[in-house]
């Protein structure tokens, strides 16, 4: 008897691969697995990366902050508050005068400055807060080319920079924004250095010639407000004086009319930048003595 042996025929290779829609739908899910991996892992690291960068950016700039707002210890700019409350009224009229509330003097009470009729009117005039409540400084504190508050001063804080002749200078914002006038004598000649702290303006910081008829005067904060900028009043006159673009104009008192002509006027820069291209410059650092008479005139 033939005995007849059946073999099975050998599996063909193509039949261990996937079907082409198999090989695309494999291949899909592969990626769709990536993509999951890359969700899973890398956008917690994108958002982590995120809260850091957010966090370095915050302590940046809270130390830039603790570097602008550093003690220097400028000498004697404190303003002069009084408790006194100004009367009411604060403003009359007797006969041709004028009278404007300009503070309370201890051993005199209440004092007035004084204008005639058609000077101005009440409207024209803010309330006063006091005269000298921020009060100029008369004889400057100075450091020249160096000293313990220059190296204090933050690179990155305002000054305003004033070069006069073969004299340069460096006057604190904070200074200037604590005093608004500063009566100071560059090369023997005398000027003043006045902050408008009502009229914005990108050169804040007006310098004025201080002498008038052949000799100087100088002057201090009247606490008052005339048609939006800061009042200023002489100390010999009590004349009542404000910058009028072309100078500084008496519009009151003894020396309506005058003029203080205009020097200059400059903005703010950042100290690091003015000390490194005037290494020698002569920075105001404060007032040498806010009890001493006011300087000759």
């Amino acid at each position: 008897m033939d005995q007849h042996i059946e073999q099975s025929a050998a599996p063909s290779t193509s039949s261990f691969l996937p079907s082409p829609v198999e090989s695309q739908t494999w291949f899909w899910a592969r990626c769709s697995l990536a993509a999951a991996v890359v969700v899973l892992v890398g956008l917690p690291l994108v958002v982590t990366g995120r809260i850091v960068w957010g966090e370095w950016q915050a302590l940046r700039e809270e130390e830039r902050r603790a570097v602008d707002t550093a003690v220097v210890g400028y000498p004697n700019i404190y303003p002069r508050v009084s408790k006194a409350s100004k009367p009411d009224p604060w403003f009359r009229v007797e006969g041709d005068t004028i009278f404007v509330w300009s503070g309370w003097k201890q051993g005199e009470g209440h004092c007035w400055f004084r204008a005639h009729l058609g000077d101005f009117e009440r409207r024209e005039m803010s309330e006063p807060i006091g005269r000298d409540v921020s009060q100029a400084i008369d004889y400057p504190m100075i450091e020249n080319g160096g000293g313990p508050i220059w190296e204090r001063i933050p690179g990155g804080a305002g000054v305003a920079g004033l070069a006069l002749g073969g004299c340069s200078c460096a006057y604190p914002m904070t200074v200037l924004g604590k005093v608004l006038i500063v009566n100071d004598v560059i090369e023997d000649r005398p000027y003043l250095i006045h902050l408008d702290p009502f009229h914005e303006s990108e050169t804040p910081v007006s310098i004025f010639d201080a002498r008038l008829e052949g000799h100087r005067i100088t002057l201090g904060s009247s606490g008052l407000m005339f048609e939006g900028r800061h009042v200023l009043y002489d100390r010999g006159t009590e004349s009542l004086w404000s910058d009028e673009g072309r100078g500084l104009v008496a519009f009151a008192g003894k020396y309506k009319g005058k003029e203080l002509p205009l020097v200059t006027r400059v903005s703010a820069v950042a100290w690091d930048d003015w000390r490194d291209s005037h290494p020698g410059a002569r920075l105001l650092i404060g007032s040498v003595d806010r009890k001493r008479g006011m300087p000759p005139e």
